[in-house]
This record gives structure tokens, C-alpha cells and sequence, in this order.
């Protein structure tokens, strides 16, 4: 059974933030192209984006599912020296990226594979590509031509990392290859690249690739690589992982040992002595409970603050024997 790797995922949310900004981009065009109809462009520009969703999310929908079937029959079949990525996104030049649907490393070499989730008819000859429409044929895309952009674009990439030393005929160790997972009708003419109808006989292609043209340490490398996937350097570089163990480019030049962070000085535990101190307000007055005044007689009802300790005053004498002549 194949292993199957990933980038980072901070590297693959990177690209598809970027991948968004790009079909959001058409999806403007496609909004000002409905703009210039006299009349009925501020109608239609609605209803035009979001045809172009629906359409968009449909082949995302149906791509995606074209490339886990390849996918989980390939990790099944191929043997465990195999190694399979999944949507690879890898970016020699700023603002120029490849998106691969398939990636598989072995010391055989590297195999990009792309997927397509294409129903009906279809035929190719010498790289160009047409699809049967009722009795016509139209021109679409041509996957073998998207397949060859991606592996120069691949090989240049890994060109430009000086960890990896590249082969003397690098160029052969990259094959690409295009597989159709549920066409109706397909016809290939000198084309290329090869191109398979159906996962089945792209496994057993790659299940007969004998030669051996990487080394265990090379296809490790190039894994790794490819999981980082650093981007140009003058485009966002990404920091490169430190090994644990290994000091940093700052405690070389200090001196072989890392230094210790900065602390922050630790925080006053101690309460301040009273409570003007730590204010800067007058203390309040001390709230006592409400007790019955020794004055007043049995049947009144007076109540007052005044500690049971401080003897009454003239004036609460007098307030008391009122009070108890009114109740009386």
C-alpha cells in the first residue's frame, strides 16, 4: 500500500487564498462582459455571477471526485516504496504556480498525473482537444497540454532549490499523464503524453516502471521538499524548520548557546496598607447595624445607628420622649 504525504498546511491555505482571489477575478469579467448589454446590464449582472457559481461549484464538485477515486485506488494497488501527493501547488516564479492533482515520487522518477472528470465525448489529436456537442465538435482545453505546463513548471522549481542535486538527465526522471475517469467516448491521436481511459490502466503503467533513476535519500529530499514547497525568495520565503537540537542563526553568533527570553518583572502580590493609599479617596464611614436605643420606651419603635456604648444625647432625649407621647 502507497504512503500518502501533504504540504503544510499553511502553505496550502496560502495557495488557495490566492487560487479564490484568481476565479474571483473571472468572475468579475464575466460580470463586466454583462454590463456593456444596453438596457438589461444591471439585470443580468446578478443573475451572471451566479450562474458562474453554479457552474463553478459543479466541476469543482465533480473534479473532486474524479481525483479521490484515482487517488484511493492508487494507494491501494501501488506498492508501500511509493509515495503520493495530492493537490500540489508548487511556485517557481512570483505570482506563477502550478496546481498538480496528483504527485507520485518512487526512485522510478516523478509522475504527475492529471485528473479528468470529463463526461462524454472527446478526441484529441496531436495536443489539441475537442468535445462532441449534439453533432458538432467544440474545442476545449487541452489536458495534455495543461499536464506539460505543470512539469516545466515543476522542473524548474526543483532547479531552483540548492538542496537537491538534480540528475544529469533530470528531464526524463519528470513524466506526465493524463487520465479520463468516466468519459463516455474518448479517441487519442498522437498525442504527447499518454493518456489513459480509466485509473486501471494508469496503475498497471505505473506498476511496470522498473527503472531506477533517484536514490532512497533523493526521493526523501525531494518529499520534503515538496511538503515545505518554499516559495521564490522574493516572494514571501518561508521560514525553514529548525531541527530540534540545532542552534538558531542568533546563537551561533552568540556564541553556541540560545538565549534565555526576556522576562517581564514580576507583579506587586502586596496589597497597599489602607484604602486612601490605593484610591487616593476618603475613607467611608463605617456603616453600623440598626439596634434599639436604650431612651426609648418599651412600646415605641425608635431605631437609630449609635453604638450601644455611647450614651444618648440631650436632643435624642427629647426626640425619644415626643415620639413616645405621639405613639401614646
Amino acid at each position: 500500500m502507497a504512503r500518502q504525504l501533504y504540504q503544510l498546511a499553511n502553505v496550502q491555505a496560502a495557495f488557495a487564498a490566492r487560487i479564490r482571489e484568481k476565479v474571483q477575478g473571472r468572475r468579475e469579467e464575466a460580470q463586466e462582459q454583462a454590463d456593456d448589454i444596453p438596457l438589461l446590464g444591471w439585470l443580468i449582472r446578478p443573475l451572471t455571477g451566479l450562474a458562474f457559481d453554479m457552474k463553478e461549484d459543479r466541476n469543482t464538485g465533480r473534479g473532486e471526485r474524479g481525483e479521490s477515486q484515482a487517488l484511493h485506488t492508487l494507494l491501494r494497488w501501488l506498492p508501500e516504496d511509493w509515495y503520493v501527493f495530492h493537490n500540489v501547488v508548487v511556485e517557481p516564479q512570483p505570482d506563477e504556480f502550478a496546481q498538480i492533482d496528483l504527485l507520485l515520487v518512487n526512485t522510478a522518477g516523478l509522475f504527475l498525473v492529471e485528473t479528468k472528470a470529463w463526461r462524454g465525448s472527446y478526441k484529441g489529436y496531436r495536443d489539441s482537444w475537442q468535445q462532441r456537442e449534439g453533432r458538432q465538435w467544440s474545442k476545449v482545453a487541452s489536458p495534455t497540454g495543461q499536464v506539460q505546463r505543470q512539469a516545466r513548471m515543476l522542473a524548474s522549481w526543483l532547479e531552483q532549490q540548492r538542496s537537491f542535486a538534480l540528475p544529469a538527465s533530470f528531464q526524463g526522471c519528470l513524466t506526465p499523464l493524463v487520465v479520463f475517469t468516466q468519459p463516455h467516448w474518448l479517441q487519442v491521436t498522437q498525442c504527447s503524453v499518454e493518456v489513459f481511459e480509466g485509473v486501471r490502466p494508469l496503475l498497471q503503467f505505473l506498476q511496470g516502471q522498473r527503472a531506477v533513476v533517484f536514490s532512497a535519500s533523493q526521493v526523501g529530499t525531494i518529499c520534503d521538499l515538496i511538503i515545505r514547497s518554499p516559495t521564490p525568495w522574493r516572494f514571501h520565503p518561508l521560514p525553514r524548520p529548525n531541527p530540534a537540537g540545532r542552534p538558531t542563526l542568533r546563537a551561533r553568533r552568540i556564541g553556541g548557546r540560545e538565549p534565555s527570553p526576556r522576562r517581564a518583572p514580576p507583579r506587586e502580590t502586596s496589597a497597599p496598607p489602607n484604602h486612601q493609599q490605593r484610591a487616593g479617596r476618603p475613607r467611608p464611614p463605617l456603616r453600623m447595624p440598626l439596634r434599639r436605643h436604650p431612651a426609648a420606651p418599651s412600646a415605641g419603635r425608635l431605631w437609630c445607628c449609635a453604638p450601644l456604648s455611647r450614651a444618648p444625647t440631650p436632643a435624642a432625649r427629647s426626640t425619644a420622649a415626643r415620639t413616645s407621647r405621639a405613639v401614646g
